[in-house]
């Protein structure tokens, strides 16, 4: 842990703060020991200073914990979308594969395509990509056509729901047309199957969107640093009350600042959960999924 601390984003964000809190503490410290204003010793001021940092410290504990639940609430539920999205995506590949393949190729592999490009238009979206990195991945998917239709909307995951539900509902149209007398409503079962994925997919990409829209109340933050800063700054009259020499309450306000304001940071990435996840990964293995649904070869016959 001590050789690879160096390397840690978080510990090299916080530095400069953990540094200020140091110092200002080994300052206090100091005049608190020898600076005299008048016929007075500034460490009289420790008994009532000490107090209250005392009663600061349980208030600052309870904002840090519900900011670090609020923060990884917001992680899981994130991470539980993309795990929505991949297994309903692999679910609709198979009910391309199973029901529309067979009677219609040009629609369930243009369906597909649509369907492996959900996951990137959702990165894309979460991630605030630029228009040039979604054209590449668009028109490999969708050819140029197709990738400038998409690239015209200006919610490129919802209208990719909607084209999918354009081309089930055509080639669900047409294999009905295409039915012995009698058996018209043959394809309603997978098609109302179908159609529940969709609305997963667009439930995935309306909850996304509630993330992002939603982010924790900086108000919250605010108070939440004002009351470190308050506490980190009485913390040294606690410690010069307590008998801690110059140097040790340097060192303990420097962990106690490496602490807190360390959960606060941790609580801040974490708050936007899409960079922290492997957005890369899980798109790929939608990605994947589909074209293994699509490319599998089935035993002859239904037994």
């Amino acid at each position: 842990h001590v050789r690879r601390w160096k390397y840690s984003t978080s510990a090299r964000k916080i530095l400069p703060a953990v540094m200020a809190s140091s110092l200002y503490s080994l300052a206090m410290a100091f005049a608190l020991r020898h600076v005299r204003v008048g016929r007075y010793q500034l460490g009289a001021m420790t008994e009532g200073a000490s107090a209250a940092a005392a009663s600061l410290g349980m208030p600052l504990a309870l904002l840090l914990t519900l900011r670090a639940n609020a923060s990884l609430g917001r992680l899981n539920e994130a991470r539980q979308l993309m795990g929505r999205m991949i297994l309903r995506g692999r679910n609709l590949a198979s009910y391309l594969r199973v029901y529309v393949l067979p009677t219609d190729p040009g629609a369930a592999v243009l369906a597909a395509r649509y369907l492996a490009v959900f996951p990137w238009a959702c990165k894309a979206l979460v991630r605030s990509e630029p228009q040039d990195g979604r054209a590449k991945v668009y028109e490999a998917m969708l050819g140029p056509e197709g990738a400038a239709w998409l690239l015209a909307r200006s919610r490129q995951h919802v209208a990719i729901v909607l084209r999918l539900r354009q081309i089930i509902a055509s080639a669900a149209s047409a294999s009905s047309s295409r039915a012995p007398p009698g058996r018209d409503g043959h394809f309603y079962v997978p098609h109302a199957s179908m159609e529940r994925a969709l609305d997963d997919l667009d439930a995935v990409a309306g909850g996304c969107e509630r993330l992002l829209s939603s982010p924790i109340p900086p108000t919250y933050s605010r108070h939440l640093s004002r009351i470190m800063f308050m506490y980190l700054a009485l913390l040294p009259f606690s410690l010069v009350a307590s008998g801690s020499p110059s140097l040790g309450a340097m060192v303990a306000s420097a962990l106690a600042s490496y602490v807190l304001v360390g959960i606060d940071e941790i609580g801040m990435e974490v708050e936007n959960p899409f960079p922290v996840l492997p957005m890369q990964q899980l798109c790929g293995a939608l990605q994947d999924a589909v074209g293994e649904a699509m490319a599998c070869e089935l035993p002859p016959g239904g037994v």
